[in-house]
């Protein structure tokens, strides 16, 4: 028994290797890394429904065109037809019938990463080869006469990339050189250039140089600390995720690209690293399940700011709007929940770090203009009318005859201007928004009245509009803590009365447990888009998505210790096997 638990041990510690084998040649300071997970992947396809699907054959399409180019041009001087035809015949004898077969071992895993420099980034795409002598086949000829090999790998350097492979592996690099980088070492940089050289051929070459000095580097080095050692990726890698994304710190990564636009950005920043927007490490991962399609992402935010936003992002949203909506019926929401009171107190501090790091030549102004910010503002105050509970729900779309502008010529060429209708489709929709000064927002309304910019009427407030300004009718009610604004007459009489009778279960919890809510009944809404103008392949994909499609809801979490977690999720109607099996047969759909 012992035994075999110990072989079993052995092949699960193997088979873990091998999958992370490519991740011990990648540096563990990369700044961004993606990884697609293909054991996960074909657990849900197989090989057949790539070859089968358009982007697969798109992709076989262009193998074989090359493929049947390059033995052809490398062929002798043809003696006769026949000869020719028999060579014609070996070529697609042999052409590559499936994505599996042209060298890559597309059952592996493969990686993207970013590795940024003061002068380059480098974007890398690295994969693992199954066979090195049928991916050499399938190099374009202008590639095969560039191609060089050194010891137990070969190279193709082309303007600004770089492309490495050995029996193993296959590393692209490209490069992409930093604008401040040049003008922030003009003298040096000039010594380098060749008699004659253009910058723009000087930049390019430079970052071909790099790029292949990069890529020899990945190849040759063998990491003490790569990414498979790195604690944090490792973790960051969610079980039966099909693809992870990982960050090391997004907060410095985008002072870096900023940095990198050179002298329109650059001269306003400190020195060294800083993160301003005070998230570090981003995470995400994809789940394509049986009826759902997820990306679940994490930010961790940094310890100066941690404080502040638990502040703003610690509050559940009033029960009074989330049950003033009917959530069986509600084509799309969009729920924020927030403290007013503390973003208030908060705002000075956030901008001082934020744009005090950006603008370091202006840090002073900066936080004499947080001072009297915090002066002028009566925090508590706005916080009672404004409660930073706001939710807009679309509760449909509706057919209305819309009055327009438009001008006519007489048969002496005079012009007048004539007003027209036409039919066209409107939302019917309500805003709610949070606010403890009811008193307040009603003497406000009593003024619209005075100076006829509304009519009151039942507790109903109605704006005077005219039909050329806004195409439907505008309404407000201010009851139990909330200001009501909605498209419907008959709603807000129903709010003002009470006599709304809502099921307000469905969407409950998601909207008070999550601080950003945006929720889209997909099918729904499809349903009602109108399709006389579609083409047929618009049409057949109108179809195919409301045969298929369910909803989409993008979440927000409130803050759990320093991170803040949001998902996007797209539910069907299980129809097929899995979501990734269905986002195969929409592609085909669509390409018809």
């Amino acid at each position: 028994m012992k035994k075999i638990i110990a072989t079993l041990l052995l092949l699960n510690t193997f088979t873990v290797i091998q999958a992370q084998k490519l991740e011990t040649k990648i540096p563990e300071n990369v700044d961004v890394l993606i990884s697609a997970n293909a054991e996960n992947l074909f657990k849900l396809i197989n090989v057949s429904d790539i070859d089968e699907n358009a982007i697969g054959k798109e992709i076989l399409k262009d193998l074989n065109r090359d493929y049947n180019i390059s033995k052809v041009e490398s062929q002798a001087v043809v003696v006769d037809e026949n000869e020719e035809r028999n060579k014609e015949n070996e070529v697609i004898k042999h052409k590559v019938s499936s994505v599996a077969n042209a060298g890559v071992n597309v059952k592996a895993n493969a990686y993207y990463f970013l590795t940024k420099t003061d002068s380059v980034s480098y974007h890398n795409f690295y994969v693992e080869l199954k066979d090195r002598k049928t991916f050499e086949s399938l190099l374009y000829e202008r590639e095969k006469k560039k191609l060089k090999t050194e010891g137990n790998y070969s190279y193709i350097a082309g303007r600004s990339s770089f492309k490495i492979w050995n029996d193993h592996a296959l590393l692209l690099v490209n490069g992409s050189m930093s604008k401040s980088f040049f003008s922030d070492n003009k003298e040096r940089l000039e010594k380098l250039k060749e008699e004659g050289e253009y910058n723009y051929n000087f930049k390019r070459r430079l970052a071909r140089e790099w790029s292949k000095e990069h890529g020899l580097n990945i190849f040759d080095k063998n990491y003490s600390r790569s990414i498979a050692s790195n604690s944090k990726f490792q973790k960051s890698k969610k079980k039966n995720s099909s693809a992870t994304l990982w960050v090391r710190n997004y907060g410095e990564l985008m002072t870096d690209i900023f940095k990198s636009f050179g002298n329109s950005f650059y001269p306003l920043y400190a020195e060294g690293d800083h993160n301003v927007y005070g998230v570090e490490e981003v995470t995400a991962n994809l789940f394509f399940e049986k009826e759902d399609a997820r990306v679940l992402l994490d930010m961790a935010v940094s310890s100066d700011m941690k404080k502040s936003f638990k502040k703003i992002y610690n509050k559940r949203m009033n029960r009074n709007l989330v049950n003033s909506f009917d959530h069986d019926k509600a084509l799309a929401f969009w729920s924020i929940s927030l403290n007013t009171e503390e973003t208030l107190k908060q705002y000075p501090e956030l901008v001082n770090k934020m744009y005090g790091g950006i603008l370091p030549k202006f840090q002073e102004e900066i936080e004499i203009v947080g001072d009297l910010f915090s002066l002028v503002i009566d925090e508590k105050a706005i916080g009672e009318l404004i409660t930073g509970d706001a939710l807009l729900v679309l509760n449909d779309f509706a057919k209305k005859e819309i009055e327009y502008t438009t001008y006519e010529y007489d048969k002496d060429y005079k012009r007048k201007e004539v007003t027209k209708t036409k039919e066209d489709f409107v939302p019917d929709f309500t805003l709610m928004i949070g606010s403890e000064k009811e008193d307040l927002l009603n003497k406000f309304y009593q003024i619209g009245e005075k100076h006829k910019a509304v009519k009151i009427e039942n507790g109903v407030v109605e704006f005077v509009t005219k039909k050329a300004d806004l195409p439907f009718g505008l309404y407000s009610v201010v009851k139990n803590n909330v200001l009501y604004l909605t498209t419907s007459k008959k709603g807000a009489l129903n709010i003002a009365n009470g006599t709304t009778n809502f099921n307000t279960k469905k969407h409950n919890k998601l909207v008070r447990n999550n601080s950003t809510v945006l929720y889209v009944d997909v099918n729904g809404i499809l349903k009602k888009v109108p399709n006389e103008w579609m083409s047929k392949s618009e049409k057949e994909a109108l179809h195919f998505s409301t045969d298929n499609m369910s909803d989409a809801v993008f979440r927000v979490s409130r803050m759990k210790g320093n991170t803040i977690s949001s998902e996007l999720k797209l539910s069907t109607q299980g129809t097929e096997e899995n979501t990734l099996k269905l986002l195969l047969k929409f592609i085909n759909s669509v390409a018809k």
